[in-house]
């Protein structure tokens, strides 16, 4: 399986159209939004908005940084998010699913590739890595707080609207949050899940952002309620400039309890109302009894109360 971010400045909301056979389309011509299969090759384009040379297309496999015993993958996600799936219907389900979810935070899928030994899922290109990097790296200016809160709202709108569509992310962690130039956030991974094999069960969530009840279980048991609880986390992770480790959660909450100084904790994060009224959302995010958490639409409304987003 690879995944093809391929850099694209086209702004308008993605259009399903009638998909043509191609099958005299040669290699060196331009599929545009049409449908192609030629042999057991299918090209199947989202958005009408964009065209791509279906050659162009089969040689940006060539242009991969690592690869899965299953096949290749770019640097924009993990070496985990990609295995091949066994059927192309069980392949067209997922991404017709994940090319009808349109948000401005979310990730544009613009097109997707079949063929026996290869998988493509063409994305928009975002330029500036993601919140991971952002808050951890160590290369860059630390990101004030305003762009973190609006980084948080922008995120938390994609995901309410995924959950809004009956949809669960399933894998949410900081460098699932992708960022533009402006730092403007793009949640990626969406649908992923459905498309992973390992051992004959999904890739399971990763440790700190794994919601109590989910742990040790497959990808495939994703619930709203433990994006939520992933969702907690990162607004801890981004509130405290801490890793999501296992303990952060934890951490969090007894220093809550016992009233402790959070500028002392935290050590150089400046601390401010909006930061605290974040970590008490986060927390509330966090109730290790599902039912107790908020659904992703307050989420959002309470972000949008704690301030504006810039």
């Amino acid at each position: 399986m690879l995944l093809c971010s391929i850099a694209s400045k086209v702004a308008t909301p993605a259009q399903w159209v009638s998909l043509a056979d191609i099958k005299s389309v040669g290699k060196s011509e331009s599929v545009g939004h049409l449908r192609g299969k030629t042999g057991e090759e299918i090209y199947v384009a989202v958005d009408e908005s964009f065209g791509l040379d279906l050659e162009e297309l089969l040689r940006s496999s060539a242009y991969v940084v690592g690869k899965s015993r299953a096949g290749s993958f770019t640097s924009e996600m993990e070496d985990d998010d990609f295995e091949a799936c066994s059927h192309w219907r069980e392949f067209e389900a997922a991404a017709t699913t994940i090319g009808r979810a349109t948000h401005p935070n979310l990730v544009r899928l613009r097109a997707y590739y079949y063929a026996p030994d290869e998988r493509l899922l063409i994305y928009d290109y975002i330029p500036n890595g993601n919140l991971y990097v952002a808050l951890h790296g160590g290369k860059s200016p630390p990101v004030p707080w305003a762009p973190k809160l609006a980084i948080l709202q922008g995120a938390a709108k994609a995901l309410a609207y995924l959950h809004e569509r009956k949809h669960a992310h399933g894998n949410l962690r900081s460098t699932k949050i992708l960022l533009d130039d402006d730092l403007r956030p793009y949640l990626s991974g969406f649908g992923i899940t459905r498309l992973q094999r390992r051992g004959g069960v999904g890739i399971r969530a990763e440790g700190g952002y794994s919601a109590p009840e989910l742990s040790g279980k497959a990808a495939s048991a994703a619930t709203q309620s433990g994006d939520v609880y992933a969702f907690g986390v990162l607004m801890m992770e981004a509130a405290t400039g801490k890793k999501a480790e296992m303990e952060l959660v934890e951490w969090v909450r007894q220093a809550s309890s016992e009233e402790r100084s959070m500028s002392q904790l935290i050590g150089e994060v400046q601390v401010n109302p909006q930061l605290m009224a974040v970590l008490r959302l986060a927390l509330w995010c966090t109730e290790s009894d599902p039912e107790a958490r908020p659904r992703m639409k307050v989420v959002v409304e309470s972000l949008d109360r704690i301030g504006p987003e810039s």
